[in-house]
């Protein structure tokens, strides 16, 4: 599928319905299977895209797939090809997880999502458009201050509090104590 295209604007709508999303859903895998192709089989393929040029909506495509595509925002074993996330973690804060994914260049691609799940597909997603469009850190149309850290959560105060209690963050002991007795986090490696 040519990402240049109308019909390339699904992978833009898989992460903004990624970003929303409070739960995995049959719905959002087909979506997924089919922004990046991977129905088993062309005939499946072209089925799906069919449905999809036809106008029928996600729920009706999903009940139809329903079994066959892999669910890849409903389970951690299921991971997209490519994905290498080098971290996950929950934010009290935030009520989200987060998730970093990093490309074979060793660029970074940060996803907050409502699930463990979510986030790390997000993440993955993100990498994905962005290797596939020729964007170094970001995919098509995102906007990196609205898609990652929303305002009503302290933009650049929480990020410095991510750098003082994250490895290699030059703070001291006390920073990091304090930072972290502010806010009760999970974290994945």
């Amino acid at each position: 599928m040519d990402r240049n295209t109308p019909e390339g604007d699904i992978i833009t709508r898989v992460i903004s319905e990624l970003e929303s999303a409070s739960e995995g859903s049959q719905e959002l895998d087909c979506m997924i299977s089919y922004a990046l192709e991977l129905a088993r089989g062309e005939f499946d393929q072209v089925m799906m895209e069919l449905l999809v040029k036809e106008g029928f909506s996600w729920n009706v495509i999903s009940e139809i797939w329903g079994g066959k595509v892999p669910p890849y925002t409903q389970s951690l074993d299921c991971g997209l090809e490519g994905e290498n996330i080098a971290f996950a973690m929950r934010s009290d804060k935030r009520q989200q997880w987060a998730a970093v994914h990093k490309n074979t260049e060793g660029k970074e691609f940060l996803a907050w999502a409502k699930t463990e799940v979510l986030a790390r597909r997000l993440a993955a997603l993100k990498g994905n458009v962005a290797e596939s469009v020729g964007q170094p850190e970001r995919g098509p149309s995102l906007e990196p201050e609205k898609a990652e850290q929303p305002e009503d959560l302290g933009g650049e105060q929480e990020a410095e509090h991510l750098r003082m209690v994250s490895p290699g963050g030059h703070s001291t002991v006390a920073q990091a104590a304090a930072a972290r007795d502010t806010e009760s986090w999970t974290v994945l490696f």
